[in-house]
């Protein structure tokens, strides 16, 4: 699926990829204007909007009340004659309240009210990002409203009648290095502020040897404790990179690597700054010299997808690739003043990264008043783990593939990783698959698991391991590969949250009007275990999918959850029904209203709510036709809503292995049984009478998960 990327709002900087204008004449009539404006350091100037029409400004000035003698604003004259007033402050003492904007202890841009942060109803400081709105009710009270949210009283006025005179505004703009406001009369206020930016003094680097480990220093400008600084564009093959709090170390992997590479630096309000590194073998050159200059103002994959920029520009524009880019094409071009370019982005075949540059003319002129300059990354293993981290990880096409070695959801390491192997792999039936054919190799690298596929997609699943030198599993992961494409459904049947149309692990579908396929059964877990176990391989009866590679294992001893861990293919069967030793320690191994640790599904998605307001959960038992269950026993499925369940079997807690296939099954829900030591599934059977019921089950037992998106559906 193609994807839309985060776009970077920038300011106008007048400058191409090959030409450039000189507007420094009316930045140095406005730069030096500095004054104290409600507790807060401002400048003010006029906005630059009739540039592209030859006006400018030729002279600021400040404005005295001619009463009091009191500086209340400035003037500010253009080259036409025109003089527009800019009001700083209020003409006499102001008893009521004053908005204005101040720097927080964590030194951001907020909010406030007679020199006081606006706190919003999480009680967090309300940041110059979001637009409030200010009224004063008939009482007298002083109300805010952030973003269209209900009004929120902040204290009654000083003086009665009193009106809001200062700090009134319709709009706001957040740039690189300052804020613009638009007030209520249409004037504007530009509040400068520390620009938020990326600063590498050397970016170009020559290594001797592998193994030399360039030490490069940086500094974030405008910072605050949550920026986050990241590097890309480099084949980690060739390359290992650590980020630390004030350099970048880069260390050569290979014999004449090189690479280009694009450091970035994302703030928390979401502003990034983006810089390149050169890194070669010193008998390598890869760029010409005048590449130092080029910033690179956006990464792309390179399977491409669409584009989007916002660009701040005080005249109409239109944008033109340059000649050598025909891989990057213009979709759109909208709004004046805050411009909204559309690209889209072909994918890239290439072994190396390739540069493109979009420049943006005034339009009808060959005036470049900006230029976007567009990295895209060249072929290499996809980053499963690139928007997120799970237990699971689904692929749909042949390739080569990688993911962080962390936890489960989190960005905890699993440990000192010595290799990752290949545990077991199977196509979901009775018949074990030839080794490597699901998946080719594996291996491990500098914090991620790498994985390839046969040239030939063959679906299946399979579980990759991490261990460390003493052959010890650190921790595990299932790798999902369907046979057809999962549907995600909308139906509050079942949750309210949007549901995958078959269960996890199962190759396609399961159909109500037709025999019910062993690959839609699925694999199986116990609750509150990451790791899926083989499921039935027979459509009625007991019998396990085959696999290739390591073979399930049973115990009767139960595990502590670490033992787990390192034992993801020994199945504990328990008549008492607990696998876990810790017993109701580790009840909060699933949830039901987050995704966990151990949360098995893949990522975006997680385990189902027991909600008992869905009909899936709703009773505690059906009997016969009765209920919101259609059962076609025939063909061992029954339907909710628009879903499909299989009666999938599943894994028995007395030490018989896998078995019921065709007349029942066991859904998992997140939820704990609270008070015993059970999970809390669906338990649907057809033999010895017809029952669907909702009820504890013993945590020893394998049953089936259906999963849902983590966000709730639209």
């Amino acid at each position: 699926m193609k994807k839309i990327l985060t776009s970077i709002a920038m300011a106008l900087l007048l400058m191409g990829c090959a030409k450039q204008y000189d507007d420094s004449a009316i930045q140095t009539r406005i730069a030096d204007l500095e004054r104290r404006v409600t507790s807060v350091e401002s400048s003010i100037d006029a906005l630059r909007s009739a540039i592209g029409a030859g006006v400018y400004v030729v002279k600021v000035q400040e404005y005295a009340d001619t009463e009091t003698g009191k500086i209340i604003g400035i003037t500010v004259t253009y080259n036409n004659g025109d003089v527009k007033y800019f009001e700083i402050t209020p003409k006499v003492d102001y008893a009521g309240p004053v908005v204005s904007i101040i720097q927080n202890g964590a030194g951001d841009l907020v909010w406030a009210v007679d020199g006081v942060a606006i706190k919003d109803g999480n009680g967090k400081d309300v940041t110059v990002y979001q637009t409030p709105v200010f009224t004063i009710d008939g009482d007298g009270n002083l109300l805010v409203s952030i973003d269209g949210s209900d009004p929120v009283v902040l204290g009654q006025v000083q003086n009665e009648g009193a009106t809001l005179v200062d700090g009134i505004f319709t709009d706001i703009k957040v740039m690189e290095d300052k804020i613009v406001l638009t007030l209520s009369d249409n004037s504007l206020v530009n509040i400068p502020y520390t620009p938020f930016k990326l600063n590498i003094e050397t970016t170009d680097f020559v290594f001797e040897k592998k193994g030399d480990v360039i030490e490069i220093p940086y500094t974030v400008t405008g910072a605050t404790a949550a920026v986050k600084v990241e590097v890309a564009g480099y084949n980690p093959n060739d390359f290992f990179v650590e980020v630390t709090a004030d350099k970048i170390l880069v260390t050569p992997l290979v014999h004449n690597a090189a690479a280009v590479m694009s450091v970035w630096a994302k703030s928390e309000a979401g502003l990034y700054s983006i810089e390149r590194i050169e890194v070669n073998h010193e008998e390598a050159r890869v760029l010409n010299p005048n590449a130092d200059s080029i910033v690179t103002d956006f990464i792309v994959e390179s399977d491409g997808g669409t584009l989007v920029a916002k660009v701040v520009s005080n005249v109409e524009i239109e944008a033109v690739p340059d000649d050598e880019s025909g891989w990057i094409t213009i979709v759109d071009t909208k709004a004046w003043n805050e411009h909204t370019i559309t690209m889209s982005i072909a994918a890239h075949s290439g072994s190396e990264a390739r540069d493109g540059c979009v420049d943006l003319y005034k339009k009808g002129t060959n005036w470049i008043v900006e230029s976007i300059y567009i990295m895209q990354k060249p072929v290499g293993p996809k980053n499963l783990s690139k928007d997120g981290t799970a237990n699971s990880y689904i692929v749909t096409s042949a390739g080569k593939y990688m993911f962080a070695a962390v936890q489960g959801n989190t960005e905890t390491s699993v440990g000192a990783v010595a290799k990752a192997e290949l545990l077991w792999e199977t196509e979901n039936t009775a018949t074990a698959p030839e080794a490597n054919s699901i998946i080719a190799s594996v291996s491990y690298e500098k914090g991620y698991i790498y994985f390839s596929t046969p040239a030939v997609l063959k679906p299946g699943n399979a579980l990759i391991a991490a261990k460390d030198a003493d052959g010890v599993i650190l921790w595990s992961w299932h790798i999902w590969i369907p046979e057809t494409e999962i549907a995600i459904v909308s139906d509050a049947t079942f949750s309210s949250k949007k549901t995958m149309s078959r269960n996890l692990g199962a190759l396609v579908d399961a159909t109500l009007d037709t025999p019910t396929s062993v690959k839609s059964f699925g694999l199986l877990y116990e609750w509150g275990r990451k790791d899926p176990f083989p499921g039935l391989g027979v459509s009625s009866g007991a019998g396990s999918i085959a696999v290739a590679g390591t073979q399930m294992k049973q115990q009767e001893a139960p595990m502590t959850v670490e033992e787990s861990i390192k034992n993801p293919t020994v199945y504990v069967y328990k008549s008492s029904g607990d696998w876990a030793s810790e017993g109701t320690a580790t009840s909060s191994l699933w949830g039901e209203t987050a995704k966990a640790l151990y949360d098995p599904c893949p990522v975006g998605y997680m385990l189902p709510a027991r909600d008992k307001s869905c009909a899936f959960w709703a009773g505690t038992k059906w009997t016969g036709s009765t209920g919101p269950f259609v059962l076609n026993s025939e063909n061992g499925s029954f339907s909710v809503g628009t879903l499909v369940f299989p009666l999938a079997g599943y894994i028995d807690d007395a030490g018989e292995g896998q078995k019921k296939a065709g007349t029942r099954t066991i859904v998992w829900s997140g939820r704990w049984d609270s008070g015993t030591v059970n999970g809390y599934g669906f338990y649907g059977y057809t033999d010895g009478g017809i029952a669907f019921r909702n009820q504890g089950n013993v945590r020893a037992r394998g049953g089936s998960v259906r999963c849902v998106t983590e966000t709730s559906a639209e």
